[in-house]
């Protein structure tokens, strides 16, 4: 059996619900890449705060990564505590990380192809995930700016390693459910983050592919409504670790994947 198939099949018998296998080279030229060090200063949620960005670090992947195995975790809408902030992270990140751990065991030991973990902030080294899931054929980006599968729709989590190996990339693939979608996404938006076109993508056109697609995703207004949801979790704490139940409403009303479970 052909490597990268090996090292795809460790994963999902490892418990992934999806992955792939996406070039660097190919990584290298992704939107988000070439887009982010334009996008100016952002410290919303899930970012680093508090740090000075360490420019040196950003996009300093290992010389010795061809490729880059992508897993993805479905996370239902009937399981929402998979995605639910503990304060130390999400039980589906958690899981994510074990069968990733248990992956890399497997591909180090038995097939002999040298690995590397990925931070999870880019500025420390990491990647954007969902282009990597994109280039690893797991789905495309969405209206709503999250990766789309064909099975699962957006809700779906992912995580990344490197391999120090030549893979065949098992993607890009010709899937497109949103273009001819009436945006339920955009429209059940509390905060109306899709509403128009980012002031921050102006200046930008020589990007085919913005976020979202055509750059009506503005993150600092996603921000606004995950500050609320932190918000919420404080007010109802009396004491305990309440945990932050972040809006997902634009994953859920996507019909992309309905019928999985």
């Amino acid at each position: 059996m052909e490597l990268g198939k090996q090292i795809i099949e460790s994963a999902i018998e490892n418990g992934a619900t999806l992955a792939g296998i996406a070039s660097m080279e190919a990584l290298k030229s992704s939107s988000s890449h070439l887009i982010y060090t334009r996008m100016g200063d952002y410290t919303g949620i899930g970012t680093i705060r508090g740090e000075t960005r360490p420019k040196n670090q950003l996009f300093n992947w290992p010389e010795s990564a061809r490729s880059v195995l992508v897993i993805g975790l479905s996370h239902p809408e009937d399981r929402p505590e998979l995605d639910w902030w503990d304060g130390k992270g999400t039980p589906g990140n958690r899981l994510l990380i074990d069968i990733l751990d248990l992956t890399q065991q497997q591909i180090e030991k038995d097939l002999n192809v040298g690995t590397r973990k990925l931070h999870y902030y880019v500025e420390k080294g990491g990647l954007f995930l969902k282009d990597a899931a994109v280039l690893a054929g797991l789905g495309c980006i969405g209206n709503n700016n999250m990766l789309v599968t064909q099975e699962y729709g957006p809700r779906i989590r992912l995580r990344a390693l490197f391999l120090d190996a030549e893979l065949n990339p098992t993607g890009p693939v010709a899937f497109d459910p949103c273009a001819d979608c009436k945006v339920y996404c955009r429209r059940v938006c509390p905060e109306n983050a899709m509403a128009a076109r980012a002031p921050v993508f102006d200046s930008i056109y020589d990007i085919a592919d913005l976020p979202a697609r055509d750059g009506a995703y503005d993150r600092e207004i996603c921000n606004v409504r995950m500050e609320k949801d932190v918000s919420e979790s404080a007010r109802n704490s009396s004491g305990e670790q309440i945990p932050v139940k972040y809006c997902r409403k634009c994953e859920f009303v996507c019909p992309v994947g309905k019928s999985a479970r």
